[in-house]
């Protein structure tokens, strides 16, 4: 398997986190508002937002008055930062905002669907709006920092996707459309990076063009404009638009490093680096530097790794059906008699992405078998003491890298959690359990108590409906003066049914039942590679609604030990 911060069956993804704020808020004003440059009425206006959007809010209290007879709000809404006055705002439940992607994913086109939902709102919509920002987050405008909330670790995969891309539209004499690439720029870029035997891109060079074309790449650096005069003069309809991060080129190698792995047989494993999983390593500095470096895919055969992704009229079914065709998916769907390019452009357009883009990363998911794979198939399998089955997941959507089987750990996310199949209990013993407990499943874990709960105040909780022991993550029984805490189990009986859960503290890093500098320390060595957090421990540390632990989790730990916030149960 290989992995993404989401894993996948080939090319393994990275699942990332899709919110980083604390709050979401939606405009009750029938005029709508603006978002301003500063938190005053006189500003700038920056953007406006339409009556009952939702957007979100970073920070509550961002300054009052200057024509606001409320607190000011700081938030990002598509692309923009700046102020709203709360007046015009009210804030929106977590649960009125959620969104369970149409689980649990019972059909292929269920599980399409729900993908590109998931993909559109959490990568598409927030800036990481290519297949090279999904992989290199190095906009700095999307929603998340800047080297964070990735969806893929494999550094190679863009490069399939474009080239798959390219194919399917070469294919349906598509390729001399209108189509814009938005392609990064770094600071103190190298004079060269590009090395043929690492990968072929088989770059092509052109002089100057027509003064109207000069114009429009005027902005890039000058070692870009070669391989793009070489496009133009073979398609004049493309256009290109820079994308200056600000970032520099070898810090953001050094901070791309520790999340791209790469096939042990491609002979770019970092000596000095480590297994990512069975048959992937952490890639050489040249490696990351040569994928990393977008002038290395000027061609046209790699240019779609920096197409927008979002919807087009152009990926018609026949265009989709180039890219699937030779795969399971190149017929129909029985169970849902529907044919898969279908599917595909029918989810493109309701998600608003590009279905093109959806087929080849399916592909580059689940494989181009002619037959369905372990994810894809529907088929019965134990999970975490579950049974399941019925489920799909194109995408490997939820598939952990943390996870002791990431793909079946996809599948249960597929189903909407542990415990269920298609909707329904498989143990109803085990649910009231969790009402006699009075905690809510977190990924295959159970939570709830409030931070510095003891076991006795657990077992007075509980009173004669059950009864319980714990244990620390040593199996040994915990004493009833101590806290409960990440990784420890909860052994319940009634007397005739009986079942073990994992607790999990949210925050609690090191599993001693507090939050405290030694948290901050753990999340610190996750971020930087030294000491990665697995299973319980990797649930606690995400702490701002994310699916992978980033600089966002950090800040909420800090905010927590400074007081200016708590960690919720």
């Amino acid at each position: 398997m290989k992995k993404y911060v989401i894993l996948t069956i080939l090319f393994l993804s990275f699942f990332v986190a899709t919110n980083v704020n604390a709050e979401t808020g939606k405009v009750k004003s029938s005029d709508g508002i603006n978002i301003r440059e500063h938190p005053n009425t006189n500003s700038t206006v920056l953007k406006a937002i339409g009556n009952n959007v939702v957007f979100n809010i970073i920070k509550t209290n961002a300054g009052t008055g200057n024509g606001c007879s409320d607190n000011w709000y700081y938030i990002y809404y598509q692309n923009n930062y700046g102020y709203v006055c709360s007046s015009y705002v009210t804030l929106v439940s977590s649960t009125e905002t959620s969104t369970s992607y149409g689980r649990p994913w019972t059909t292929p086109k269920k599980a399409i669907m729900g993908g590109a939902e998931f993909i559109a709102k959490g990568y598409i919509s927030k800036g990481q709006f290519t297949s090279y920002l999904k992989k290199f987050n190095v906009n700095p405008d999307s929603f998340n920092a800047v080297h964070n909330h990735q969806y893929m670790a494999n550094l190679r995969a863009p490069t399939a996707e474009a080239k798959r891309n390219y194919n399917s539209l070469a294919e349906a004499g598509l390729l001399n459309q209108v189509y814009n690439f938005v392609i990064p720029e770094f600071i103190n870029m190298p004079l060269d990076t590009y090395n043929s035997s690492m990968w072929n891109t088989d770059r092509q060079t052109a002089g100057n063009q027509d003064e109207s074309f000069e114009n429009s790449i005027s902005t890039f650096s000058e070692d870009y404009k070669p391989y793009l005069r070489y496009l133009h003069t073979k398609y004049p309809l493309w256009t290109f638009t820079p994308l200056k991060t600000g970032l520099d080129f070898n810090e953001s190698v050094q901070r791309q490093k520790p999340i791209c792995s790469i096939e042990k047989t491609s002979g770019f494993c970092d000596p000095n680096g480590y297994d990512t999983e069975a048959g992937w390593c952490i890639a050489t500095d040249d490696a990351v530097k040569f994928f990393l470096d977008p002038r290395n895919f000027l061609s046209e055969k790699y240019i779609f790794m920096f197409e927008n992704l979002s919807y087009s009229e152009l990926y018609t079914e026949a265009v989709v059906q180039n890219v699937i065709n030779g795969t399971f998916m190149q017929e129909l769907s029985i169970l849902d008699n529907q044919r898969y390019d279908s599917i595909f452009v029918e989810a493109g357009r309701t998600a608003n992405v590009s279905p093109l883009y959806l087929a080849s990363f399916a592909i580059q998911e689940v494989g181009s078998s002619t037959t369905p794979t372990f994810t894809t198939s529907g088929e019965q399998f134990e999970y975490e003491g579950y049974t399941y089955s019925g489920l799909y997941n194109f995408f490997n959507i939820g598939a952990y890298s943390s996870e002791s089987n990431p793909a079946k750990a996809g599948l249960v996310y597929a189903n909407g959690g542990a415990g269920y199949n298609n909707g329904y209990i498989s143990d109803p013993s085990s649910a009231n359990f969790l009402e006699i407990l009075k905690v809510n499943r977190i990924n295959n874990y159970i939570k709830g108590y409030a931070l510095g709960t003891n076991i006795q105040t657990i077992k007075n909780l509980i009173g004669n409906n059950a009864t319980i022991i714990v244990k620390n993550s040593q199996d040994n029984i915990k004493s009833n003066n101590e806290l409960i805490a990440t990784g420890n189990k909860i052994i319940i009986s009634n007397g005739t049914t009986s079942a073990t859960y994992s607790y999990v503290t949210r925050g609690d890093l090191n599993g001693d039942g507090e939050v405290n500098s030694a948290d901050l320390l753990r999340i610190r060595q996750h971020l930087l590679g030294i000491n990665k957090l697995t299973g319980p421990y990797l649930t606690s540390a995400l702490l701002a609604s994310g699916t992978e632990v980033n600089s966002a989790d950090l800040l909420k730990i800090r905010q927590h030990l400074l007081g200016i916030i708590n960690i919720e149960q």
